[in-house]
C-alpha cells in the first residue's frame, strides 16, 4: 500500500460571486508595487557583475514602467495602496496594536519617501527635461552629493514593508510555508546584493571619471535643472507628509467631537465592562484595554481567533462586511458569532471571546507562530484490544505496562521515520508528516513509519506474551489533508497538537478497520497523492461526519509499497 494525497475539497468555500473588497485592492497593489522594487532591486544587484549589465536591466524596468499600461498599474497601485493606508489609519480607533504590526504600518508611510524621490529623479526628469534614466547618471549623480548612504538606507521601508505584507497575506497556506526558507533568504540577501551592487557601480563611475569621454553618459542634470527637479521632489514629499499629518489630525478631531458630544457605548466582556468611542472595534476594545484577545492574522479578518459570541445587544451590530462574511462562512459560525476585528457596534453590547488568550499559555495576541496551518500526512495507531494469550490472568499493572512499551516502540519508530507533534493517548498515538516537506515526501515518509511500526509492534507483542501474557490488536491509518497545529492544554500541560478534519478522518479509519478486522487503512486521497496504484482496489467509503461528504480508503492486513 502507497501513502499519500490530499483533501482539499472539504475546506473550499468559494464565492457565490466575485468582490472587489478592499483585502484584495490592498494585495493586488502591494504586488505590483513590491514587483516594482524587487526589480529595481535585482537591477541594482546587476551592478556587482558591471555597470553596462546593470544598464541594460534598468533600461528594461524602464520599459516596463514607463510603458502606458505600466505607469498605469504603478501608480494606480500607488494611488490605491496609500489610499487604503489613510483610510486604515483614520479607521482605527486607537494605535495600540503588537509591534510587528506597527513596523509594518511604520515602513509603509515611510515608503513613498523613497518612492517619491526616485520618480522625480528618473521619470520626472526623463520626462520634463530629457535626462536620461540611466545608472550612469542617477549613480553619478548620488555618488557626488555623497547621497549614496540616504538612499541605500531608503530602500529598506518598502522592502521590510511587502516582505511583512507577503507573510501576513499568505503566511497561513501551505505553499508559501514550503516556500518560507528561501523566501526569507531572497528578503534579506537581495537588499544587501542590490546595496553592494550601488557601491560597485559608484567605484566604476568613480574609476572612468578622469576620461572626458565616459563622462558624456555621467553628465548630471545642469545647475537651473537640478534645482527645479529638487524644488519639484521637496513640493511632492511636503504635499506627502501634510497628507500622512492631516490623517492624524483628522482622527484627534473625530475623538474631540465624540467625547464632547458623549457618542461612548459600552461593551460588557464576561469579568469585564468597558466604555468606548462608537466606531471602535470589539478589537481594538481589548486592546486598549488590556484584555486578553487572540488576533493573529493582525485584524484582517482572516484567521477568525478573534471571533466573539454577541450575547446582547445584537440589534447594535451592523451587517458583516464581505471580508468578514466569507471567513465566518468559511468556519462555519452560527448566526451569534462575529469577528472582533470587524464588530464596530452602534450601541451597547455584551460578547464573549471564543478563544481566550488569558487560559492558553504561549499563545498570545497577534502572535504568528501560535498556529499554523499545513497540508500535512497523519498517521494514527490505535489500540483495539489487549488479548490475554492461553492460561494468562493480566492485571491492570500488566496493561499499564504493556501499553507503556507499546508507545515506547510507536514512539521510537514516529520519531525516527521524520514524524512530528506526536500525541499520545490511553490507547495509542498520532503524528503529523510533512511539517518541513511537501506532501507527496510527507506522505512517503509515513507509508515508511506505517511499515516499520507493524514489525515492530509484531515483534513487541511476542516479546510481551512472554513477559505478561499479552499482546495488542491494533490498527494503522493513514491521511492527508489540513490540519492547524497549535498548543493545546492548559497551564503546564500545552502541548503541540494537530486538529481538523484530517485528523478526523484518520481516526475513524482506525474505527473502520478496527470493524473490518484489519490491520491497516488508506484514503484514496493518500493513494493518488502519493502515485500509487488506484486500479483494482476496492475503495470503501467511510463516513467522517455527517456535515462532509465521506471518504474512499482501502483496509487490508499488510502495507504492500507501491
Amino acid at each position: 500500500m502507497a501513502w499519500a494525497g490530499l483533501v482539499q475539497g472539504s475546506r473550499e468555500h468559494p464565492s457565490s460571486a466575485f468582490r472587489v473588497s478592499r483585502r484584495l485592492l490592498r494585495l493586488g497593489s502591494g504586488l505590483v508595487l513590491f514587483t516594482y522594487i524587487t526589480m529595481h532591486f535585482t537591477s541594482h544587484a546587476l551592478g556587482l557583475v558591471s555597470l553596462a549589465v546593470a544598464d541594460r536591466a534598468l533600461a528594461l524596468a524602464v520599459a516596463v514602467w514607463h510603458s502606458v499600461p505600466g505607469s498605469v498599474a504603478l501608480y494606480g497601485a500607488a494611488a490605491v495602496h496609500v489610499a487604503l493606508a489613510f483610510q486604515a489609519v483614520y479607521e482605527r480607533r486607537t494605535l495600540r496594536m503588537p509591534p510587528l504590526q506597527a513596523l509594518r504600518i511604520a515602513m509603509g508611510f515611510g515608503m513613498p519617501l523613497l518612492v517619491i524621490g526616485h520618480v522625480v529623479a528618473t521619470r520626472m526628469a526623463a520626462d520634463l527635461y530629457g535626462l536620461a534614466p540611466t545608472y550612469s547618471r542617477i549613480v553619478w549623480a548620488l555618488w557626488l552629493s555623497n547621497g549614496e548612504g540616504r538612499q541605500l538606507a531608503l530602500l529598506a521601508p518598502g522592502w521590510i514593508h511587502g516582505c511583512l505584507g507577503l507573510e501576513l497575506a499568505f503566511g497561513r497556506r501551505a505553499a508559501w510555508q514550503r516556500l518560507r526558507p528561501a523566501c526569507f533568504g531572497l528578503a534579506v540577501l537581495l537588499p544587501v546584493l542590490a546595496g553592494l551592487g550601488f557601491l560597485a557601480m559608484g567605484r566604476e563611475l568613480a574609476a572612468l571619471a578622469p576620461d572626458p569621454m565616459a563622462q558624456l553618459p555621467m553628465s548630471p542634470a545642469g545647475l537651473a535643472q537640478a534645482v527645479a527637479i529638487g524644488r519639484l521632489r521637496d513640493h511632492l514629499l511636503a504635499t506627502y507628509l501634510a497628507l500622512v499629518a492631516g490623517v492624524f489630525v483628522a482622527r484627534e478631531v473625530r475623538a474631540q467631537v465624540e467625547r464632547r458630544r458623549h457618542l461612548l457605548l459600552t461593551i460588557r466582556y464576561p469579568k469585564r465592562r468597558v466604555v468606548v468611542p462608537r466606531g471602535w472595534t470589539v478589537l481594538e476594545a481589548s486592546r486598549s484595554f488590556g484584555i486578553p484577545h487572540l488576533s493573529q492574522c493582525g485584524g484582517r479578518a482572516r484567521c477568525s481567533t478573534c471571533r466573539v459570541r454577541v450575547v446582547g445587544g445584537t440589534a447594535e451590530c451592523p451587517l458583516p462586511t464581505p471580508e468578514e462574511r466569507q471567513t465566518l462562512d468559511r468556519i462555519g459560525a452560527a448566526a451569534d458569532v462575529r469577528l472582533a476585528c470587524q464588530l464596530r457596534p452602534q450601541g451597547d453590547i455584551a460578547v464573549e471571546p471564543l478563544l481566550d488568550a488569558g487560559v492558553v499559555d504561549g499563545l498570545v495576541d497577534d502572535s504568528p507562530q501560535a498556529v499554523v496551518e499545513r497540508e500535512v500526512a497523519i498517521l494514527r495507531v490505535k489500540v483495539v484490544a489487549w488479548n490475554p494469550a492461553a492460561q494468562a490472568h493480566p492485571s491492570a499493572h500488566d496493561i499499564v505496562y504493556a501499553l507503556n512499551q507499546f508507545l515506547a516502540s510507536v514512539g521510537h519508530v514516529l520519531d525516527s521515520g521524520g514524524g512530528s507533534h506526536a500525541r499520545y493517548d490511553g490507547d495509542g498515538a498520532s503524528a503529523v508528516f510533512g511539517m518541513a516537506k511537501d506532501v507527496p515526501t510527507a506522505c512517503r515518509q509515513a507509508l515508511s513509519a506505517a511499515t516499520g511500526l507493524g514489525e515492530v509492534l509484531d515483534q513487541l507483542n511476542g516479546r510481551l506474551e512472554g513477559e505478561v501474557g499479552l499482546n495488542a490488536a491494533f490498527v494503522i491509518a493513514v491521511h492527508t489533508g489540513v490540519v492547524v497545529i497549535g498548543p493545546v492544554g492548559h497551564g503546564r500541560a500545552v502541548a503541540p497538537a494537530a486538529v481538523g478534519e484530517a485528523v478526523f478522518a484518520a481516526r475513524a479509519l482506525c474505527e473502520q478497520a478496527a470493524a473490518a478486522e484489519k490491520r491497516f487503512a488508506i484514503s484514496r486521497a493518500a493513494m493518488a497523492a502519493a502515485g500509487g496504484p488506484d486500479d483494482g482496489i476496492d475503495w470503501r467509503r467511510v463516513e467522517v461526519c455527517a456535515s462532509r461528504p465521506p471518504i474512499e480508503a482501502m483496509f487490508d492486513d499488510q502495507v504492500r509499497a507501491g
